[in-house]
């Protein structure tokens, strides 16, 4: 018996990794970068912990508008209060992606701020390694 959920085991391990090999989101394009970014927004917003763990780089840092400087952990922690606070659905100005190699940068703004988010991909996954959030002065 423990060598048939061995196998069963291995078997939903290979359609994982086979369902996740046709994702979106490990295309090496602009495209994969954007449904990247489209999950990162909902698993942010529901404190979803694990998908947030593996795309953010344990390096991980996010500057804030106000120059407060956040490494991953506070990022998930704040995601969490976020999600605990249930949010209304956040619609995210479209973003300018561009990828050379294994990195990308995305750039986005509204009428109050603007975004710029690095990524590095490695082992078929894109990772955030660092944000930045500038604030733009009314006028």
């Amino acid at each position: 018996m423990p060598r048939l959920y061995l196998v069963a085991g291995l078997y939903v391990a290979l359609c994982a990794q086979a369902f996740a090999a046709d994702s979106p989101e490990t295309a090496p394009t602009a495209e994969g970068v954007r449904a990247v970014e489209a999950h990162w927004t909902r698993a942010f917003l529901g404190g979803d912990e694990a998908y947030l763990a593996v795309l953010l780089d344990n390096d991980y840092v996010s500057v804030s508008a106000k120059g407060v400087a956040r490494p991953k952990a506070a990022i998930i922690a704040l995601a969490q209060k976020i999600a605990a606070t249930h949010p209304a659905p956040v619609t995210l100005p479209p973003s300018n992606i561009v990828v050379h190699g294994n990195a990308a940068i995305s750039t986005s703004s509204d009428a109050t701020s603007l975004s710029v988010d690095f990524f590095h991909y490695e082992n078929g996954t894109w990772h955030a390694w660092y944000s930045q959030h500038t604030a733009i002065p009314p006028g």
